[in-house]
């Protein structure tokens, strides 16, 4: 029943974003053997802001988010690094026997280098923590961590690898990991 109202709320994210991906949209989707994360970001460029939905399902359990971001180039100038600081909104279920579940709000953001004599060349990170203030339901906390490096293979496209970590604090299970090790994906600009 909890994987159906998983896969029904991470649908509902998606078809909202489905929309408006027409008018510059980012799809990522990354792996590893336990673990897929599919994630949509729509930017609104006229005020530097970007949402993303985003649903990362384990063999742990599941966290499905939205985020919201103000963006933007992290120096003066025509520097090559652009970050986010954000808000994520993620519900997250943990399947074991005790089958627990939350909704968190977490405080984060990422950054994204481009190599200036390398354009092709990249890498970042991104981290989201919700404390057991802003923590709902089983939950406690939460912690999204990832960071990657990839090559963009044409344009549009890049390819990555790199290690994520998604930890939640939950009532009776404790301290689980919903997904930690390395990853592989694809990132596509429309």
């Amino acid at each position: 029943m909890k994987l159906l109202l998983n896969s029904r709320l991470a649908l509902a994210i998606l078809c909202t974003f489905s929309g408006t991906a027409v008018i510059a949209a980012e799809a990522d989707l990354n792996v590893n053997n336990n673990a897929a994360r599919l994630t949509v970001e729509i930017p609104v460029d006229s005020n530097n802001l970007m949402f993303d939905g985003s649903w990362l399902h384990s063999n742990n359990g599941d966290a499905v988010s939205v985020a919201g971001h103000v963006t933007g180039k992290a120096l003066s100038g025509p520097g090559p690094l652009k970050a986010g600081i954000g808000l994520r909104l993620s519900y997250v279920s943990y399947d074991d026997v005790t089958d627990e579940d939350g909704v968190n709000l977490g405080i984060g953001g990422f950054v994204r280098y481009t190599f200036p004599r390398y354009d092709r060349f990249l890498v970042g990170s991104s981290l989201y923590y919700a404390p057991n203030v802003l923590s709902f339901g089983d939950t406690d906390r939460f912690l999204d961590f990832t960071a990657w490096a990839g090559y963009s293979v044409i344009p549009n496209a890049d390819i990555y690898a790199g290690w994520r970590k998604a930890e939640g604090k939950f009532d009776e299970a404790g301290s689980r990991n919903i997904d930690s090790g390395w990853i592989i994906g694809v990132r596509a600009r429309f």
